[in-house]
């Protein structure tokens, strides 16, 4: 086994292992013995990079990177870990548009619209969180955790009979889901007998 093979299967380790800090160490030591660039592994890095709390160094990576992204999948996680940055740094307006660009490069992932609906709504917007809601929902999602979101932002707005029928179906997904049923018992005192 080679050096950079040996490298990899500690990287693969350290990830599993949450390791993050080390994953980074290998990470760095990967990418200095590479003669080309390799686009996913990088991309992984800056995904370590923002779970570590080093902003910094990832945008540096993500930009390094963006331009070596020529396929979907590449696309998508830049997409996602711009996402994911622009999130943690409390920059809610670009997390959101992030996430729902890298949707677009894998629209069978609904739940990159449940995560730009919760942005939307971090700014105040629970209108528009619900309607990313509801468009994530037509396509694969946890979808006992889309309609919880959504009860939420419809209780938000007053919609509580629309509330209401949302955490119902968190039940039909989910029966003993405690936070559905508090919900709906809370929403029933605010609903007309």
């Amino acid at each position: 086994m080679s050096e950079i093979e040996e490298l990899y299967e500690a990287l693969e380790e350290a990830r599993e292992a949450d390791q993050v800090a080390s994953a980074c160490v290998i990470y760095e030591e990967i990418l200095t013995q590479e003669d080309v660039e390799n686009v996913l592994s990088t991309l992984l890095y800056a995904t370590d990079l923002i779970d570590f709390g080093n902003f910094a160094q990832a945008e540096a990576t993500l930009h390094r990177i963006a331009e070596l992204c020529d396929d979907t999948e590449a696309e998508e996680l830049l997409l996602f870990n711009l996402a994911t940055l622009h999130e943690k740094k409390g920059q809610f307006a670009d997390a959101e548009k992030h996430y729902r660009l890298a949707h677009e490069q894998n629209t069978t992932r609904g739940e990159l619209l449940l995560m730009a609906a919760n942005m939307a709504f971090h700014q105040g917007e629970p209108a528009k969180a619900e309607y990313l809601v509801r468009e994530g929902l037509k396509y694969q999602c946890d979808r006992d955790e889309a309609y919880s979101s959504l009860g939420g932002y419809l209780a938000s707005q007053r919609r509580f009979p629309e509330a209401k029928a949302a955490f119902e179906e968190v039940l039909k997904i989910d029966p003993d889901n405690e936070h559905a049923a508090e919900w709906i018992e809370d929403l029933n005192q605010l609903l007309p007998d």
